[in-house]
């Protein structure tokens, strides 16, 4: 049986990523908003001028997969910059279906 010290480790070892705290609500806010908006309405101090699609759109996301959009988060698409040194893969899917695909169903006050 392993002892508590080397069952952290493992387990830090297993999950590093949970330690660093992945919010992925938070690296939209801090990356994505300036130009998406903080409601993903693409209505972002950088949005207009650059064009920052509006993410809450839902007849427009209903038509996009959600392997395209985690490859457009991590190469970038136009004046928007890839994240993909900021975030994996797995973390790119996890924020259209956590973060992306529920701006489509808030509603607008």
């Amino acid at each position: 049986m392993a002892s508590r010290p080397a069952t952290l480790l493992l387990a830090l070892l297993v999950f590093p990523r949970a330690a660093s705290a992945r919010d992925l609500k938070a690296f939209f806010q801090e990356r994505c908003a300036v130009c998406h908006g903080a409601d993903g309405s693409g209505r972002g101090q950088g949005g207009a001028p650059l064009g920052g699609r509006n993410l809450a759109e839902a007849r427009w996301l209903v038509k996009q997969a959600d392997d395209e959009l985690a490859a457009a988060i991590l190469r970038g698409r136009g004046a928007m910059p890839g994240f993909r040194r900021q975030l994996s893969e797995a973390e790119a899917r996890r924020m259209v279906a956590d973060v992306i695909r529920p701006l489509s169903v808030k509603k607008r006050p």
